[in-house]
């Protein structure tokens, strides 16, 4: 199957899909498949905001399966997550971001990121906590942003929410995975 018909045959799954049924059945199609993901990817980071919005939930999908299916696709994350987009899509690269591994550039853009959304009380609580435990999770590469990372989910912990509060002090007390 050539590309464009591959690209053909996403964007229409994608557009129909409409429920998390049927986003899981277009996730298990293409995890296995390198050249779909891809294309999943090139949907996620494009400019229809309703395809990227389901690409993001079918690669998030892709993921639970195997953790390292985005692996390939961190420049093209970083940059999506770099523009102004749906909390949705922020939501889901942030969670994908928890388990993949980076280089010391890409460590360095998705920290810079993950501060900017973890301090942006206007962001979602699941787009902020996703980006605190990206940036636990990059602190045990690079332990000299643990301190950095306690004190800005330090800041104001009280009038966060419960859910936040209870990521936040499982960091603090390096009791979180």
């Amino acid at each position: 199957m050539s590309t464009n018909s591959i690209q053909s045959e996403i964007r229409e799954e994608l557009r129909s899909a409409r429920s998390k049924p049927a986003w899981q059945h277009l996730a298990l199609a293409c995890v296995g498949d390198p050249e779909k993901v891809k294309v999943i990817v090139s949907f996620l980071t494009g400019e229809d905001t309703r395809l990227a919005r389901t690409a993001a939930e079918v690669l998030r999908l892709m993921s639970d399966r195997d953790k390292s299916v985005a692996q390939p696709h961190i420049d093209e994350l970083i940059e999506t997550l770099a523009k102004p987009n749906h909390d949705a899509i922020k939501r889901s690269i942030f969670r994908l971001f928890q388990f993949l591994k980076f280089n010391d550039d890409q460590a360095g853009l998705v920290v810079e990121l993950a501060f900017e959304h973890l301090q942006d009380r206007g962001n979602p609580i699941a787009v902020r906590v996703f980006a605190m435990t990206t940036v636990y999770n990059i602190t045990k590469v690079y332990p000299e942003l643990y301190d950095e990372l306690v004190a800005v989910i330090s800041t104001n912990l009280s009038e966060e929410s419960t859910g936040f509060q209870n990521r936040a002090m499982k960091i603090i007390n390096r009791k979180w995975k």
